[in-house]
């Protein structure tokens, strides 16, 4: 479904941080949209990189967008600190009430494990809704490849047009879906060289244009000749792909409740604001950076679970858009090359039973014809190229 593309890194400098480091405050003041979660489809050297030491290392871009992200809280964080910083350095010491006391931690040990269940269950709840649209997603490239291939199967070449009418719409099927679950029209340049501007504007302009979709399908397999047994098969696969795509649609409207995640959120603010209190007395000065550290990381956790709680933002949905338009328009493409491989591998199968009831002299004169004839190809039944057919390419 995904492409993979064999591209190195781009090299971190200052200037590419600067960069993005003013991007990231562009994208926070004007709410534009963030793809630092973004699920890109990884590449065989992004797999490496994945899985060696360095995903050990921060990686400066990284740290310093989930650090603007998390900038509020924390900056509320260092204020709490440098306030109790002072007050024990200045104020307690001349008789002020005692606020600042090492005493404290043990209220933090008690709690520590209601804030380690609540981010569990936090980033697990989130991460079983990606997931789940994930394999939807997923779900959506067989049911393209499956309906495809029996259509072309089944049709007869009477129903060329039929045929080629199904792929032009089932490649728009998926790009639709994606524009329906985003509400962007970005997706819609994949099906521009697909459909014609007519077609595309009435889509656009459907309340529901992937079911639209569904129901032009539909209507083409309802002029083939196909029998009962096998449009039915059809069908099939198209409601599958349909309830996939109502699995996404559920996700997409409806968040985990909202109790759960603002008393998360919540209960680690109030976690972090008065940890300053009980980490003065064994840190003292250093207990300003490492307030704002523990910050980082606590809220980094909860904030993986608000930004993968809906798939749809950061799922790779212009590689899914592009890879099942490609799996709809290549098998008709190469419909032709498909049949002349099955052809010539009956004829050789053929030949070779052929020679096989004849008498020995013959079956040698057979099967040094049969040798010249595959030589170039490795063996009788396979075929490194076909030539195209004109009126294949004329259909498609």
């Amino acid at each position: 479904m995904e492409v993979e593309l064999d591209q190195d890194s781009p090299a971190e400098t200052w200037r590419a941080i600067a960069a993005d480091w003013a991007a990231c405050c562009r994208e926070t003041w004007l709410c534009e949209e963030l793809v630092l979660f973004r699920d890109e489809p990884f590449s065989p050297a992004e797999w490496e990189r994945h899985s060696s030491w360095r995903r050990h290392c921060p990686e400066p871009r990284i740290c310093l967008r989930v650090f603007r992200m998390l900038s509020i809280a924390e900056a509320w964080v260092l204020a709490v600190a440098t306030g109790v910083a002072l007050y024990a350095t200045y104020a307690q010491p001349r008789g002020w009430p005692i606020a600042v006391s090492q005493d404290y931690m043990i209220i933090f040990q008690l709690t520590s494990f209601a804030v380690s269940l609540l981010l569990v269950f936090r980033t697990n709840a989130a991460y079983g809704r990606w997931w789940e649209c994930r394999t939807a997603c997923g779900r959506w490239l067989n049911c393209v490849r499956n309906s495809q291939r029996m259509l072309l199967s089944w049709a007869r070449p009477s129903e060329a047009h039929l045929v080629h009418e199904y792929a032009r719409w089932l490649a728009a099927l998926t790009p639709s879906a994606c524009a329906y679950l985003r509400r962007k029209d970005c997706y819609w340049r994949h099906v521009e060289g697909v459909l014609q501007p007519g077609e595309l504007a009435w889509l656009r302009g459907c309340d529901n244009p992937p079911v639209k979709v569904l129901m032009v399908l539909s209507g083409l397999l309802a002029r083939t000749s196909l029998d009962s047994m096998q449009r039915t098969a059809i069908e099939q696969e198209l409601s599958a792909y349909d309830i996939a795509l109502g699995a996404c649609e559920r996700i997409t409207r409806q968040a985990v409740p909202k109790a759960y995640t603002r008393h998360t959120s919540r209960f680690i603010i109030v976690y972090l604001t008065f940890l300053p209190f009980a980490l003065w007395g064994y840190l003292e000065w250093l207990m300003l950076p490492v307030a704002v550290v523990l910050t980082f990381l606590l809220l980094g956790i909860e904030n993986i679970g608000i930004q993968i709680e809906n798939p749809v933002r950061v799922l790779p949905l212009h590689s899914f858009c592009a890879g099942l338009k490609q799996a709809a328009l290549s098998m008709v493409r190469h419909h032709y090359q498909v049949q002349n491989a099955i052809e010539r591998g009956l004829e050789a199968a053929a030949a070779a039973a052929a020679a096989a009831e004849k008498p020995p002299v013959q079956q040698a004169m057979v099967g040094s014809g049969l040798s010249r004839l595959s030589s170039g190809h490795g063996n009788g039944y396979a075929c490194a190229s076909f030539p195209s057919s004109p009126t294949a390419a004329a259909r498609v």
